[in-house]
Formats: C-alpha cells, structure tokens, sequence
C-alpha cells in the first residue's frame, strides 16, 4: 500500500511538476514538500502547519485533500501508540537490569544519562520550531508592511497627479485662484514687451468712456486693467471664438498668455499683439 508521500510524489511526476515549481506555485519551502513525498512529518512545525501544508499540497496536485489528511491522521495515530508501546517495553527492561543489583539500580535512577540526552533534544528541537515560527512570523509581517508602503505610495502619486492635472486644466472652471496664480507668478518687464496705441482720434477719445472688445481665435487667459485706478476689468481665459466687450475709461493694460490667439477691436480699429506666448499690451 502506498503511502502518503508515494502518493504526493506520483501525482507531482505524473503532471510533470519539479519539487521547485511546486514549492513556489504552494507557496511552501521546498525542503518541507520533500520531507512530505519521503513519508517524514517530523520537521520542526507544529501540527496544524504541517496538516495544512499537507492539505494545501493535495489540492495543488489535484487529490482529495481530506481523504489524504484522514490517511495522515491514521498514520499519525497508529505512530504514537506504536511509541507508547515501545516506550513500555523499554521501561519493562529496565525493571529486570535493576533487579539484579541494587547499586546499579540506585544509580540509574539517580542519574539516567539516555533519558537526560533524549530530554536535551527535544527541547533543542522545540526552541529550533519555535525560533523558525517566529522567523516566518517576522518576514510575513514584514511582506505585508513592504505591501502598505507601496499602496499608500501609489495613492499618493495618483492624489499628486490628479493636483497637477486639476492645476493646468483647472483654470477655465477657476480663473479667480489657479489661473491668477499662473499669471501672478510670471514678472513681465514692460519695457521689453510691445505697446500698442490706438491711432489719434482714439487718443482724443481716451478720457471718455470707449468700450473694447477681445476676441478670442485660440485658447488664451486674458487680465484687463485700467491703468489710473487699476481696476480689473476682465479676468479669464476667452476659447476660440469667443469674445467679451468690456466698458473702459482711460488706459487699459492686458496682459495675455498668449498673443497670437486674440485680438481688441476697439472704434480707432483691430489691435493684434505682435508677439506671441505671454506679454502685455497698453490700449489706450
């Protein structure tokens, strides 16, 4: 009759399955997957881990997990009354040895030196156990650590990200925080850029009120201020085709980002920047 680890052995060999691959596709170490086909559970462990490693693999290798754990069991059962039996027979011999001389037997009771060896081992067994449950302990909270780290690590990019995006494509919903923080933190020198006058009749017109139009060819972010009191008439990004009059006394200051998407149609005529990207015209 087969035994277990036959069993396990013939069903991975029979689907062509190295001990390696089996290990990492179970996730159980390899040397204990080989102590298991060799019909050897004494490996350090405690007795649920090896049931369920016993179990985990069965299933792996498409056998019926509870018939083999049933059969585990039994072997398990049938081992220990066998040790018990021995363990009698044992203590039985050495009744008859001590019988025959009362020094020997004084000291082997004082100082049995097999059962003092046999006692050693099994707590250096124990501790060994003890020691690589904790170890495994360690590393699969440290797995699980490593594992928080990188989502919180990744839900923080994606919060970064959906920031940066809402910043540059924000300013059409916001023009009033995102947009005005765009335009305020570039320094324009006025004496570098263009300004444009209207002709002379507008010139003669300037102290009455003049509407001016903007109109828009592209998307473009627009500031108009009146430069003697500097009142902001218009803040605000204009797309294509769209345009806004605005109602204006004196000099207008427009600072735009970008020059070649607009223009102002003003009654002295059309305005169009000569540069393009950000700048700031004068209209008088």
């Amino acid at each position: 009759m087969q035994t277990i680890g036959e069993r396990l052995e013939e069903a991975r060999k029979r689907k062509g399955i190295s001990l390696r691959e089996a290990a990492e596709a179970t996730k159980i170490r390899s040397d204990f997957l080989s102590n298991i086909e060799q019909n050897q559970f004494d490996f350090d462990l405690p007795d649920i881990y090896k049931r369920g490693f016993i179990g985990n693999y069965a299933r792996y290798l498409k056998l019926n997990a509870d018939t083999v754990l049933t059969d585990y069991a039994s072997q398990r059962l049938s081992n220990s009354r066998l040790g018990k039996k021995a363990g009698s027979e044992w203590f039985g011999k050495m009744e008859v040895k001590t019988s025959g001389s009362a020094e020997e037997g004084t000291a082997e009771d004082t100082a049995p030196p097999s059962l003092g060896r046999i006692s050693t081992r099994n707590d250096e067994s124990g501790r060994e156990g003890s020691a690589d449950t904790a170890a495994d302990t360690t590393n699969e909270t440290t797995f699980y650590f490593k594992v928080g780290l990188l989502f919180v690590g990744t839900l923080s990019l994606v919060f970064i990200l959906f920031i940066l995006v809402k910043s540059i494509l924000g300013g059409a919903g916001d023009p009033g925080t995102e947009a005005s923080n765009s335009v305020s933190s570039t320094t324009f020198d006025r004496t570098a850029l263009p300004t444009l006058a209207t002709n002379p009749e507008s010139q003669q017109t300037s102290a009455a009120k003049d509407p001016i139009t903007l109109e828009a060819t592209g998307s473009v972010y627009l500031v108009a201020k009146q430069r003697d009191n500097q009142l902001e008439l218009f803040r605000g990004t204009l797309g294509a085709g769209e345009s806004k009059t605005l109602e204006r006394s004196g000099v207008v200051d427009i600072v735009f980002t970008a020059g070649e998407n607009f223009t102002v149609e003003t009654k002295g005529g059309r305005i169009r920047p000569s540069v393009s990207g950000e700048a700031q015209i004068t209209v008088d």
